[in-house]
């Protein structure tokens, strides 16, 4: 085989040159499900259409932007944050590679990250890994999206499929006992030191980002005394990374992996599906409610060792988590769309303030 493969862009993904295109339809329609890439969904007239694709430019080879060249192959690959991620499908595998000027701290705390997750029985197991030549190789989740836009996500459903994950997250590592105001001044640093003010001073229109910014680290540092706990967290929780397959619920993308407050990701899921208009704000805050409080109850009868009372503490742990979320979003590079998303998401976080505030409700 050889050392180098060569990926040629066709809709949103690059394909490999080197493979029977024929073949690939075939394994695109009838051996996975439908995979999901971005808008993109592959199966059906969609892979016979890559697969003429394919035989054209080996009829007439086109050069440029449109072609890649990777060391890894896959039948696919897809441009990510900081490298790609090449798709595998026969071995069902996918290797995320990082751009080389990536800094080796920074691939060092992804595939840690990714390593911790895959030992729940839900992630991707990590199979191989390299910090130096900046790449990790994990198993391949093909399975489908959940879709809760169709019905109500009623109890029932949320305990099922979200709850028991949010809980195993959490029970993950021993908790790390820390103030409030010493986490937050250090969230803040590491922000800093990854250039990220200085990408938000570039930008007019994210102004109103870095005062929401500051605002809410005001805000919480006024209670810089309070002591939180800190457990693993997945940092994009929603049901955008959550797939139904044949084992049961897997969660994937876990490149956003660390430590954070025990509820910023039950907190993400329900202002992702506010985000997207398929939970309206009412029933989500009841939603909310509930769900913190089957938590709290949940951990204690597991004998867990997290201090605070979830509930009496909502308030603060609301503004750490929009806090710890748009500094998520904050870690990729911000274009246009991304400058959208977090100013979007920033009137979301004010519309429930307003809501939680006119109904008097704590949480």
């Amino acid at each position: 085989m050889p050392d180098r493969y060569q990926y040629v862009r066709i809709h949103t993904p690059y394909f490999c040159l080197q493979q029977n295109p024929l073949s690939l339809a075939w394994l695109l329609t009838f051996k996975t499900q439908p995979l999901r890439l971005g808008a993109l969904r592959l199966g059906g007239k969609v892979a016979l259409s890559v697969a003429k694709a394919l035989i054209r430019h080996r009829l007439a080879p086109r050069n440029g932007g449109s072609l890649l060249e990777l060391p890894f192959y896959g039948e696919l690959c897809l441009p990510v944050h900081r490298g790609y991620k090449v798709f595998n499908l026969r071995a069902k595998t996918v290797v995320r590679m990082f751009a080389p000027a990536t800094d080796a701290l920074v691939v060092a705390r992804e595939i840690n990250a990714v390593r911790d997750a895959g030992r729940l029985e839900f992630a991707p197991a990590v199979r191989r890994w390299s910090v130096d030549e900046r790449w990790y190789e994990e198993s391949l989740v093909i399975g489908y999206r959940a879709d809760l836009s169709a019905g109500e996500l009623t109890p029932e459903t949320y305990q099922r499929d979200i709850a028991s994950c949010l809980e195993r997250m959490i029970l993950l590592q021993a908790p790390q006992r820390m103030k409030l105001g010493e986490y937050v001044n250090q969230a803040r640093g590491a922000f800093a030191a990854d250039g990220l003010f200085a990408q938000i001073a570039k930008a007019d229109s994210a102004r109103v980002v870095k005062r929401f910014l500051e605002s809410t680290a005001d805000r919480l540092l006024r209670e810089g005394e309070q002591e939180i706990d800190l457990v693993f967290s997945h940092g994009d929780f929603s049901l955008r990374n959550i797939l139904q397959t044949n084992d049961g619920v897997c969660v994937i993308d876990w490149e956003n992996g660390g430590s954070r407050s025990p509820v910023c990701d039950l907190y993400n899921f329900f202002f992702t599906e506010m985000y997207y208009g398929r939970l309206a704000l009412d029933k989500a805050r009841a939603g909310i409610v509930a769900a913190i409080a089957s938590m709290q109850s949940r951990l204690q009868s597991r004998a867990s060792q997290l201090a605070p009372d979830l509930l009496s503490l909502a308030p603060l742990y609301r503004a750490l988590y929009y806090f710890e979320r748009v500094l998520v979003l904050l870690a990729r590079e911000l274009t246009d769309e991304r400058l959208r998303v977090i100013l979007r998401s920033i009137e979301l976080f004010k519309r429930y303030e307003e809501e939680v505030y006119a109904t008097r409700q704590s949480v």
